[in-house]
């Protein structure tokens, strides 16, 4: 599995759609390919223009420096599964529906989007230091919890989940029942000899996962 990105296909310009914002994306979708190889460190702006297909002056006329650009980067992930999450329209009036399929949007994204996930890794390896460095991020982050919270009140007042559950520790729950499957799969492939990501052990996993959350929250 590869999360290699085919930037001169996304450098095209879609009608009706501009070209500066076009090449803003490629230029993102490049840094996090980027940054979440090699960290901020390690990272160079070079190899970030030449997988754009531009140069670095490109680089530093939308974003300034190599750390605005890691800011960004990190603003775009959070940004883009935000908005993935938005998109599935979960409905609450059918909250074990809704939970199920958040479980499974979680999961799979995390294994269709390696480079959230390993970036999100080298952050927490710095101590969320530049993270904290961004505006809005709670607010940006507030959807996803919003959305959840009215699944759970919903659920509750149909008799299906118990109430009183802590949202945000749920959503923890959910996620990392997800992601240390994946950002942990090398070492515990190697540990214990098991193909993580073959189809049936993902389709395995994630029938364990919404197990796990289903029967946390079931009133029974």
């Amino acid at each position: 599995m590869t999360d290699r990105i085919d930037l001169k296909e996304k450098s095209r310009v879609s009608p009706g759609e501009r070209a500066p914002e076009k090449r803003r994306r490629a230029l993102l979708d490049s840094a996090i390919e980027e940054f979440s190889t090699f960290g901020l460190g390690g990272a160079r702006v070079d190899r970030i223009a030449d997988r754009a297909r531009t140069n670095k002056a490109m680089v530093y006329h939308y974003f300034g420096s190599k750390e605005e650009l890691y800011l960004a980067a990190l603003r775009a992930i959070y940004a883009d599964i935000r908005n993935a999450e938005a998109a599935l329209e979960l409905d609450p009036d059918r909250p074990e529906e809704a939970i199920s399929r958040l479980v499974e949007f979680t999961f799979r994204y995390y294994i269709e989007h390696p480079a959230f996930v390993r970036l999100i890794n080298t952050e927490n390896l710095h101590g969320a230091a530049h993270l904290k460095a961004t505006q809005n991020m709670t607010e940006l982050n507030r959807t996803i919890l919003d959305q959840l919270g009215a699944i759970l009140d919903r659920g509750a007042e149909q008799g299906v989940f118990r109430p009183g559950i802590d949202v945000l520790d749920l959503y923890i729950s959910i996620s990392a029942l997800g992601f240390t499957y994946v950002s942990n799969r090398h070492t515990l492939e190697v540990l214990f000899g098991r193909e993580l990501l073959a189809s049936d052990r993902v389709e395995a996993r994630l029938a364990t996962i919404k197990e796990m959350i289903l029967r946390y929250l079931r009133a029974d």
